[in-house]
């Protein structure tokens, strides 16, 4: 989740000619999926990577020889394991589209930054011959160098169809944290590490500052009551409540419910949870109590099964790896599950 943001905002800031690498389409497995961008500067330096490590030296030396005119596309058998080949052993082929960035594609990068930094959505279609990108955004705006007609598709779809590449470039995943206590620090560093735009919110002035939370990109102070209206909590938002404070916790959870989030997830056992609720019901798309079972003890691990099952919302859409384990395996025993 966070390579894509942070490739596209590394683009728009870098000031010479450097070359975006995109994987446009892999057969059978691979390290990394469709979708994945690196950006290679012609000093040498990179940010992201597209393999194990294995085949970008490789697209470095081809990235010489792109032009602003003119992409390329190189292909990576991964399946072979002898001298010759890169030994990935991921039995898959790569195919890594290579182009330069101009001044007229990077100003287009930073509208699409713009419009993912306010949450939206924005696809890139671009004609694998004529070299041209078209960016249609989640609020109708189209931009691009692509002047022709835009492609008579059926839908837009991540994917090659023929000489078109369309792919959904989507904002970062944004996490609200309801209590700036010590255990929640872990949870924060986690949360920034796999790309998540973090917020702490507390009514405690001198625990909910940027020196105890360097790595959000928020500290918000305040009461529930007060700070609620300045939050723009979407229906894509994640949610986690763990002030260990009980009368908060209800008056938080009661303004939440008056929203639509993606995720909420209350720390504490499921005796706590339920005089959360009182005679309500607890809705079952609430993660109470929060994370998955993996036997997390202490703040570190609890904030693994946070994240986990975060990550887990995210893919299990488009996954078809993906399994659901909630309620297999070990609870919490920190008291955050509770059989």
């Amino acid at each position: 989740m966070a390579a894509l943001y942070n490739i596209i905002e590394a683009v728009t800031t870098i000031s010479e000619s450097c070359t975006l690498a995109t994987l446009i389409r892999v057969e059978g497995s691979s390290y990394l999926k469709e979708g994945t961008m690196m950006v290679m500067r012609e000093d040498g330096m990179r940010l992201g990577m597209l393999s194990a490590g294995c085949v970008e030296e490789d697209l470095y030396h081809h990235s010489q020889d792109v032009t602003f005119d003119k992409w390329s596309i190189h292909e990576f058998d991964t399946g072979e394991e002898d001298d010759l080949s890169w030994g990935i052993g991921c039995n898959g082929v790569l195919h890594i589209l290579l182009e330069k960035v101009d001044p007229f594609y990077r100003e287009s990068l930073r509208r699409v930054k713009a419009y993912m930094d306010q949450g939206l959505y924005v696809w890139m279609v671009k004609h694998l011959i004529k070299f041209k990108t078209l960016f249609i955004s989640e609020n109708g705006d189209i931009f691009g160098s692509w002047a022709e007609d835009i492609p008579s598709v059926l839908e837009l779809r991540n994917g090659i169809y023929k000489d078109i590449y369309m792919q959904c470039l989507q904002p970062q995943q944004r996490l609200f944290i309801f209590g700036a206590g010590e255990d929640a620090k872990p949870l924060v560093r986690l949360a920034k590490e796999t790309g998540f735009f973090t917020t702490v919110c507390d009514w405690r002035e001198a625990l909910c500052t940027p020196l105890s939370f360097p790595e959000a990109d928020s500290c918000i102070v305040g009461f529930p009551r007060e700070v609620m209206p300045c939050l723009d909590i979407t229906e894509r938002d994640f949610v986690v409540i763990m002030t260990h404070h009980f009368k908060r916790d209800q008056e938080i959870l009661t303004l939440l419910l008056q929203r639509t989030c993606r995720y909420l997830g209350i720390l504490g056992s499921r005796q706590r949870t339920a005089r959360l609720f009182r005679e309500m019901e607890k809705p079952a798309w609430i993660s109470a109590p929060v994370g998955l079972p993996i036997g997390a003890r202490g703040p570190a691990e609890i904030a693994v099964s946070i994240i986990a099952e975060m990550i887990q919302i995210v893919r299990m859409e488009h996954n078809e790896n993906s399994r659901n384990i909630l309620g297999s395996g070990k609870q919490q025993e920190n008291g955050t599950r509770n059989a």
